[in-house]
């Protein structure tokens, strides 16, 4: 990470001198740059405490990227969320370009509506620093793996095992496509995801205190309400019996637009707000050494 702010700014971080959080919305640049992809270099993040991660699950075309572009966009449009406000990201090339085909769909330049997807191996960790008037700063990470990232864990049995992130999340958000749910690719679906589930039980992935919710997007192509309520439940079981613990949450969502979507919206609270007790007890700097101490253990 220190390299790419070098090449894009020219500045060394070690000579970047220290600022109070009402100042760093005047040095945003000194932190512009891509999507991480190494896990470790959370550690190296500006945090005041732990930082909160969200890693988002889910298959091709599922819509995890549209709604990682959806909270970016919705962060820039709004003063807050929740009282909290965007200030800073280690991450605005990766979050601009995956906004980019959005914004220009949204001035009607005739291009295919879909955000562009992640693709394999591509950079995936997303960075959000927010500021609230009370309870100060915390740091949001996303983790955007691609669909195929996915598909690869689901087939390989312990390939997963080195996502390290999965196992030490805040919260993991399953992305199932609504409209396949209900239709001919419903077996398709479900089979991926046990496949998935059981890698992830068998590597020791799934732990208590992580919260589990189920996003099931594109609900506005769904059309018929009734067969969708019921290949839910029976989805939702599934999820349930595989991993022997309880979904916390479930969400029906249109991930790819902002329009009139206030459950989109009562999900991003859900995201910053998740912690929010947790980091204003926690004033002190953190070194953040709990990535390296959970590899070391992981020995």
């Amino acid at each position: 990470m220190d390299d790419k702010i070098e090449l894009i700014t020219g500045v060394n971080p070690a000579e970047v001198p220290a600022v109070k959080p009402a100042e760093r919305a005047d040095n945003i640049g000194q932190f512009i740059g891509e999507a991480m992809s190494d896990d470790q270099k959370i550690n190296a993040l500006m945090s005041s405490s732990k930082p909160e991660i969200t890693v988002l699950v889910g298959f091709v075309g599922y819509g995890k990227t549209s709604f990682v572009s959806s909270f970016y966009q919705t962060l820039l449009q709004k003063e807050d969320i929740a009282g909290y406000a965007f200030y800073d990201s280690e991450t605005l090339v990766g979050l601009e370009r995956r906004s980019f085909l959005r914004r220009l769909n949204d001035r009607n330049i005739e291009i295919a509506p879909e955000t562009k997807r992640t693709v394999l191996g591509e950079p995936y960790l997303l960075t959000f620093h927010l500021s609230h008037p009370q309870y100060g700063d915390k740091l949001v990470v996303i983790s955007d793996h691609s669909g195929e990232d996915y598909a690869d864990y689901a087939a390989k049995k312990g390939k997963i095992a080195d996502d390290i992130l999965i196992k030490n999340a805040d919260r993991i958000m399953f992305f199932v496509d609504s409209e396949k749910l209900c239709n001919e690719q419903r077996l398709s679906l479900t089979t991926q995801y046990q496949q998935l589930l059981r890698n992830m039980k068998e590597n020791g992935l799934f732990v208590r205190k992580t919260k589990l919710q189920l996003v099931f997007n594109k609900i506005d192509k769904v059309n018929d309400e009734n067969k969708f309520g019921k290949e839910k439940e029976k989805l939702i079981t599934n999820f349930e019996d595989i991993i022997n613990l309880k979904i916390g949450q479930t969400f029906e969502i249109r991930a790819n637009s902002l329009k009139n979507n206030n459950k989109l919206i009562s999900l991003f609270e859900d995201i910053i707000l998740h912690t929010v007790e947790e980091t204003s007890n926690q004033p002190q700097a953190s070194s953040l050494d709990w990535v390296n101490e959970m590899i070391n253990k992981k020995k």
